[in-house]
């Protein structure tokens, strides 16, 4: 059923895009952006992860704003250079709960190693309760004209998000457990990963299903 690659823009007096796409989508990619913002620059590239399918366009964004910083934690730091030859100037190292101010909301960074790659982070927007989870909550399946989950919509994916994780996350168990007791701490109204739709009427069955599935806990059928 396909695939999305996701990425948002948190857009303020400061403007934040939250991870990249996937290599070759790099026109479409850059008008959706367009499209949002106009003209404004970008001031801050939050990356949560450095798997290539949204990591890939870095080096395209660096070069179409390039007087953004990228938001990072210090695990991205040797991957950026390494994949990309990013600078040390333009690289922003936040740490656990760390604030970034846009101007009248800000984001706040939480670490999640090993859901799936060692140096995975979620990004919270903090007045909206929102967390960019990176590939947590990800599920298969494109999406289409609706982009925000209606009451249908757990329903519809809920095969397709176990199918995802099973085969992206499924021996992480353990990290999972980990990054959902940190993450219950936290007043979780929307999540936005990188993969599926916005969850917001479902956000909360899509961290069950996860918890559950973390726990290696069987059903019927």
């Amino acid at each position: 059923y396909g695939v999305s690659y996701n990425s948002y823009l948190v857009v303020d007096e400061k403007v934040a895009l939250i991870d990249t796409v996937e290599c070759g989508f790099e026109e479409e990619f850059l008008s959706n952006i367009e499209e949002a913002i106009g003209d404004r620059h970008i001031d801050y590239l939050v990356v949560n992860h450095m798997e290539p399918d949204h990591s890939s366009l870095i080096e395209y964004v660096m070069e179409k704003y390039p007087d953004l910083m990228i938001v990072a934690n210090a695990k991205t730091v040797p991957m950026l250079k390494g994949y990309h030859g990013t600078p040390d100037e333009k690289i922003m190292v936040m740490s656990e709960g760390e604030k970034l101010s846009l101007g009248s909301c800000s984001l706040s960074f939480y670490m999640i190693p090993m859901v799936h790659w060692p140096e995975t982070m979620v990004t919270r927007l903090e007045e909206e309760s929102t967390v960019f989870s990176g590939d947590a909550f990800g599920t298969f399946g494109a999406v289409h004209e609706e982009i925000t989950d209606d009451e249908d919509t757990f329903d519809q994916y809920r095969d397709e998000m176990i199918r995802y994780y099973s085969n992206i996350v499924g021996k992480y168990g353990n990290p999972v457990q980990s990054a959902l007791k940190k993450l219950s701490g936290l007043d979780v109204k929307r999540i936005c990963s990188t993969h599926g739709p916005v969850w917001e009427r479902s956000a909360a069955d899509v961290v069950a299903l996860y918890d559950r599935l973390s726990r290696y806990e069987v059903e019927r059928g």
